[in-house]
């Protein structure tokens, strides 16, 4: 999953712009704005955007001598100073917004190009005050960051709502919006084609009492949204078992479990609902009872969200209304590659066509493994039920029965921090960056946090920058919950002529080392390692001049996952695995045939998996085509019910539940009417990988023409454009099939 913090800078939306054929203008700041107020900020965010030092073209031979040309952020904030920092930040930029408006005569130098600096240079603060709500150990930081994401959030609203400020855009947009081929910097041209279309689709062009809805209505819905986050990021909920109860769960697991007293006095286990903790119970636990509860607990937590999730949802319809949209899904569809729901539910209701099938025999499979454990082990009838709470555990069951895969053995030869230097040493000769650690005088929120040096070593004499990326890896209470990579701040040419270099982080949970042993890895923990990654590397080689241009944030929304699950296949190759094993016993290499049966698992109960996401993905455009008489009536847990046992054909047991309470895509402007984006995304990612990268999985030639058509572009060009010229030929999705065993 990738996040901007906030996208209070940029708006940020990706679609197209094509390439300048002619000279460009420079980003400065003229004269004419030497009131420049809008980035006169505090001393820390300034000296951490600083250029220091003019090292970048100096000959290397050392990585570890290399000093970047650029500090990382400073990570020193009290929560007064988060408030007065966006307190200021808001001020400023009012009167930097009324100086614009104030321009008699606007134009691209005295006002784009203003207004492009003032974006690019304050992105990075903005970002750390509310990234801090997901990250820090700190309560009081993480409510002031969530504060203040209410205070910009409003004020964005307020902002994007300025009609004296969308009509000097218009203005300009007007004189140059037919001289697309002649005008000489087409990186400008399509910046205020965005920045015009971003006004229109906030309702500018309405009359004053519809845009003053639509100001309501936002600002509602952004409410809504981080109170959702926030429930989610905070809840501490947990679920009391017995050892008996947790027969199965391997001692490892058990290990890392609180022991408590219930209320009767008896010593129980503590289980949260943190991947680490309850993954492991629903997959490994031999007791039925104790898999239910555990399901039954995680996927019915944060109760407090169902509200909010309704009531956004009203919201959002009435917003398109008020928009001109016959459907919110219509609506927030416009600007991906899907265009409409028409498309989508084409898209999706053709693949739950086409799995259900597969998907019926690998449940058959499942079924009779479950019926040979009561009759055989249990001594118990078979009742015929297959639950969803069985899922993950007969799933394993079948993969250590038939593969000979135990994922906690695996893991043990997967040490993450071994591991993850492998992983970039992958990166590092695939697409020639060089990830290089700073651990004296780190500036991090947490000290569990690595700061990392990104460098690019195309010349591998003569080293370039490219920018900063944070890895925050392990569980702690109030911490996001997930993964996902946080852009903080994209690359961009800065007033004064220089590249301000990208800032990124990736936020993970996984297990904390013991004093027994060191975190490991499961395989799909690597997988999700490399995921991540991958929406990191989009972000830090972006090499447009404007930063909205940059990263995984400026493409289409339904293509934003592609380049990262493309990175995925990696983790299914013995090559790269082998490389990348180290037991943490004495170093070993994992034996190369355990390797090429976890290998043969890639697509055991393939289909079963693809029809829980198209579930989501469903579930998530049905209530967003509803009407507001359809909303009023609807039976929200009913219908995610309902859907799941339909699609997904395994039985929910009577015991509805109501998974769309933590569901924190479904909040998420960009991800809603969005979720299908994952597996439209895979068509893309598994062409890119069967036509360039599987036959010769490693080879850098290939690896930096992706690199710098696909990545490096961000949304500078249309994403089918780039697509056509890595590929050689127009997308295809013969490939995504034929990985889905169906073609």
């Amino acid at each position: 999953m990738f996040s901007r913090s906030l996208s209070i800078i940029g708006r940020r939306v990706g679609n197209t712009l094509f390439r300048s054929k002619k000279t460009t203008f420079a980003l400065i700041a003229l004269p004419l704005f030497v009131s420049y107020r809008g980035i006169h900020l505090n001393n820390t965010y300034t000296s951490s955007i600083r250029n220091y030092s003019q090292l970048a073209n100096t000959r290397f031979t050392n990585m570890l001598s290399l000093t970047p040309p650029q500090y990382p952020p400073s990570w020193e904030f009290k929560p007064e100073d988060i408030l007065s920092q966006t307190k200021e930040f808001i001020a400023n930029t009012k009167l930097f917004y009324d100086d614009l408006v104030a321009i008699d005569n606007p134009t691209i130098e005295n006002l784009i190009v203003p207004y492009i600096n003032h974006e690019n240079e304050n992105e990075l603060l903005i970002n750390q005050l509310t990234f801090l709500q997901h990250v820090s150990e700190d309560k009081t930081i993480r409510d002031a960051s969530m504060e203040a994401t209410m205070l910009l959030q409003d004020f964005e609203i307020e902002s994007g709502s300025r009609v004296d400020l969308f009509k000097q855009f218009d203005l300009i947009w007007n004189q140059i919006k037919d001289k697309k081929d002649e005008f000489e910097d087409f990186e400008i041209w399509r910046f205020v084609e965005k920045c015009h279309k971003d006004y229109v689709r906030a309702g500018l062009n309405l009359p004053a009492d519809k845009l003053e809805k639509v100001k309501e209505i936002k600002k509602k819905i952004a409410d809504n949204c981080l109170k959702f986050s926030k429930n989610l990021g905070e809840q501490k909920e947990y679920i009391l078992f017995t050892a008996e109860e947790l027969k199965g769960v391997p001692e490892s697991v058990i290990e890392q479990f609180e022991k408590v007293n219930d209320e009767f006095g008896i010593q129980k286990l503590k289980v949260t609902y943190k991947y680490p903790d309850i993954f492991p119970v629903l997959k490994n636990a031999q007791n039925p009872e104790t898999r239910m509860k555990a399901f039954m607990g995680d996927q019915n937590k944060v109760p407090e969200n169902e509200h909010l999730f309704k009531d956004t949802l009203k919201l959002r319809n009435e917003l398109a209304l008020v928009l001109g949209y016959d459907t919110y899904a219509n609506y927030n569809l416009d600007i991906k590659m899907a265009k409409n729901a028409d498309t989508v539910l084409s898209f999706v209701n053709d693949l739950i066509v086409k799995l259900q099938d597969p998907a019926k025999k690998e449940l058959d499979i499942l079924k009779n493994l479950k019926k040979q454990e009561f009759e055989n082990e249990f001594n118990m009838v078979y009742d015929g039920d297959y639950y969803i709470w069985d899922h993950r555990y007969y799933d394993n069951k079948y993969l250590k029965e038939n593969f000979n895969v135990d994922e906690e053995k695996i893991a043990e030869y997967y040490p993450l921090e071994s591991t993850i230097d492998g992983m970039l040493k992958i990166y590092e000769t695939l697409l020639k960056l060089k990830f290089v650690e700073v651990k004296e005088n780190k500036k991090t929120w947490h000290d569990d946090v690595k700061q990392l040096a990104v460098w690019k070593l195309d010349t591998p004499e003569n080293p370039e920058f490219v920018g900063w990326i944070f890895f925050d890896l392990h569980p702690r209470d109030g911490k996001y919950g997930h993964a996902a990579n946080f852009g903080l701040s994209s690359s961009y040419i800065s007033a004064n002529g220089t590249r301000s270099y990208p800032i990124t982080a990736l936020v993970c949970n996984f297990s904390k080392s013991t004093k027994d042993k060191p975190s490991l890895l499961k395989h799909s923990e690597i997988t999700t390692f490399f995921h991540e990654l991958g929406h990191g590397i989009h972000d830090l080689v972006g090499n447009n001049r404007i930063g909205r241009f940059n990263g995984p944030g400026a493409v289409p929304w339904d293509f934003v996952e592609a380049p990262s699950q493309m990175l995925e296949f990696w983790t299914w190759n013995t090559k790269e695995l082998l490389s990348l094993s180290q037991n943490y016993k004495d170093n070993a290499k994992i034996d190369t045939k355990l390797l090429e049966s976890l290998i043969k698992t890639k697509h055991v109960n393939g289909a079963l998996f693809a029809l829980r996401q198209l579930h989501f993905g469903l579930f998530d455009m049905k209530v967003h085509m509803m009407s507001a008489e359809e909303l009023d009536k609807l039976d929200i847990k009913k219908l995610w019910n309902d859907l799941r046992e339909k699609i997904c054909l395994i039985s929910n047991g009577d015991q509805p539940t109501t998974g769309y309470n933590s569901f924190g895509h479904i909040m998420s402007g960009s991800y809603s009417a969005g979720y299908y984006g994952y597996m439209w995304a895979e068509v893309f990612a598994t062409d890119m990988y069967y036509t360039k990268f599987k036959a010769d999985p490693l080879n850098p030639e290939v690896g930096v023409k992706y690199r710098d058509i696909v990545l490096a572009r961000g949304g500078l060009y249309e994403i089918d454009d780039n697509l056509e010229e890595f590929l050689g030929r127009k997308p295809a999705k013969d490939a995504f099939l034929e990985e889905l065993g169906l073609h």
